[in-house]
């Protein structure tokens, strides 16, 4: 699509940020959307009556902005402008609660009761070596070894940030610019789409099955010449799919016989996803950064996440962290270490994991015996397909519990109508839940 431009719409501008300031006025009126292609730079000096190098340095002025960006033979085409922060899609997740006894089904969130105590932790972390410092490493030599050991890297390509969406907000900060196509899953964590708006990125939806991202899905998606991936290995959110080795060669296989693309690996589950660990570190040309986060095994207080990568992408995050918060607070990370190393801690994590898997084996198996087409089997949640959102929403409010709404997952709120159950949060099924979602199937 070309953005039309009329001689009208500039009126006595003809300097190149006059111009500049035109378009971008017009970009917002019109609320063009990204994508839209303006015109050729000949086209428009001729229209306007300016040389050619007038538009070109205004359509650099508009680069500069954020507001367009150039590729080549392509032209020049408008990226994504940040949405105002009340309309991020993270702010329409979790519908309101109708009454403080509701049963909250949507919120993601790992049970309280099933969190490792921290007392003991505590008390170890405020004996570690000394007060953090600006000279300081950004991970502490306690956390280090154990996190290497975990991810299977080297103590040198581990860094830890405040939560696995700051680590992904980081990446994405370094590997991108504004314009830059992404490859996402869809449905896929409202709060990823809201990121690539922020930063001013273009995504590409691929589409998944019961074992991961669609070959075929990503192989379309390839064409577009996207720059990055993000894909949630394990546990995917909302659709509790884990990507099985089958078919990680299989996309593995695709990106390596493609231009090399950024990998953003999302393990955002942790210690509590039931499924084995899988990486394409190895695998593929391009980049590879993993974030393993521990809010679901260890508490979102904790907002602590690790990121595996090369060291130049790492030192890229680090010093840029200098200008903010320099570094995750050194009495969290010795915290950490103490809970990823400890038996106590270990262990209730270990019964954490046991309990969302039988929880969730409940629900999906309660659902498929009444013949729902739920394909979640790991992590937190659970995703069903019903014939109507609002109405299973409604319906389950009656019995005082809160579900999310499928259309939240998916980049234009389109889709075929879903709910998304968080199965952490249920101790024992809520009476009438299977009958009323039973009722929209």
């Amino acid at each position: 699509m070309m953005m039309e431009l009329t001689i009208a719409d500039f009126g006595n501008a003809r300097g190149a940020r006059e111009i500049a300031q035109r378009i971008d006025e017009l970009v917002e009126v019109r609320r063009a959307t990204f994508g839209t292609k303006l015109p050729p730079i000949r086209t428009l000096a001729r229209l306007l009556d300016v040389s050619p190098t007038t538009i070109a340095a205004a359509y650099l002025e508009l680069e500069r902005r954020g507001v367009a960006k150039g590729q080549g033979r392509g032209g020049t085409v408008l990226v994504r402008r940040n949405p105002p922060l009340g309309a991020a899609r993270v702010f329409h997740m979790f519908p309101e609660q109708s009454s403080p006894a509701t049963h909250d089904l949507s919120t993601g969130f790992p049970d309280p009761l099933l969190l490792p105590d921290l007392e003991a932790a505590l008390a170890s972390a405020a004996l570690g070596r000394g007060a953090h410092n600006y000279l300081n490493r950004h991970v502490t030599e306690e956390l280090a070894p154990v996190l290497a050991k975990l991810l299977e890297v080297e103590p040198e390509n581990i860094t830890v940030v405040n939560g696995s969406l700051d680590a992904l907000d980081r990446l994405l900060g370094q590997v991108c610019v504004p314009g830059d196509r992404v490859i996402v899953e869809e449905p896929g964590f409202p709060p990823i789409f809201d990121l690539l708006d922020v930063h001013r990125l273009v995504p590409v939806p691929v589409r998944s099955d019961a074992e991961g991202i669609d070959p075929d899905s990503l192989a379309e998606a390839l064409e577009h010449r996207a720059q990055v991936m993000i894909f949630q290995p394990r546990a995917q959110n909302p659709t509790g799919v884990s990507t099985t080795a089958r078919r990680l060669g299989e996309l593995s296989s695709l990106l390596a016989q493609a231009r090399p693309v950024t990998v953003i690996e999302d393990d955002h589950s942790g210690l509590v996803s039931t499924a084995p660990r899988v990486t394409m570190r190895g695998l593929v040309p391009g980049p590879v950064a993993t974030i393993y986060g521990f809010s679901k095994s260890h508490g979102p207080d904790l907002r602590i996440s690790a990121i595996a990568a090369g060291e130049d992408l790492l030192a890229k995050v680090v010093e840029r962290r200098r200008l903010g918060p320099s570094w995750t607070s050194g009495l969290i990370q010795r915290l950490l270490a103490h809970l990823l190393t400890e038996e106590v801690p270990t262990a209730q994590v270990e019964r954490a994991k046991a309990v969302y898997a039988e929880r969730l084996g409940l629900l999906a198996g309660q659902l498929r015996a009444i013949g729902a087409d739920v394909a979640s089997h790991d992590g937190l949640n659970c995703w069903i397909p019903v014939t109507s959102e609002l109405g299973v929403i409604t319906d389950l409010a009656r019995i005082s519990v809160v579900a999310a709404p499928g259309s939240a997952f998916y980049l234009d709120g389109r889709s075929e109508p879903h709910i998304r159950v968080t199965t952490a949060a249920i101790d024992g099924l809520a009476p009438g839940l299977i009958e009323v979602i039973g009722r929209w199937l």
